[in-house]
């Protein structure tokens, strides 16, 4: 397994696995946080990109959306009869809980959310990767027809 695709964290005495999302959800989320977390009464400047200050305020249909793929990327440790751990997944997309008792555990899922974006978006801004992407697409221009 690819150490870099997961990493365990312990909550209230329960150990957990947060993985990473695609790329393809994983860019979605950060597109979603840069867009729509940042302050919103600020002009903001990230890497040659100016995002107005009028943005609009997150819904909550945006914010579970969000939220749905982190918990998505998160499973709980379980010990099978046999003694061996398993990694359960905690949620499935678009609306299940599978471990129930997180359902109404408002800290462990607030936490798990926290954890499983930040392990996910931060590469998307470490070490200038934004920057590197929209270097990328300086260069390049419209396919002509």
């Amino acid at each position: 397994m690819d150490q870099d695709r997961f990493k365990d964290v312990q909550l209230n005495g329960t150990r957990y696995q947060i993985g990473r999302m695609t790329a393809r959800n994983g860019s979605w989320v950060a597109m979603q946080i840069m867009g729509k977390i940042m302050p919103s009464t600020v002009e903001s400047e990230l890497g040659g990109i100016t995002l107005p200050a009028n943005r609009r305020e997150m819904s909550e249909e945006e914010f579970h959306s969000i939220q749905d793929h982190c918990l998505a990327v998160c499973a709980r440790y379980e010990r099978q009869p046999n003694g061996m751990e398993v990694a359960i997944p905690v949620f499935v997309r678009p609306d299940t809980f599978t471990c129930k008792e997180l359902e109404f555990d408002l800290l462990s899922i607030v936490a798990l959310t926290a954890h499983a974006l930040l392990f996910n978006i931060t590469p998307f801004f470490a070490e200038g990767a934004l920057g590197k992407i929209l270097e990328s697409l300086q260069g390049s221009s419209p396919a002509e027809s």
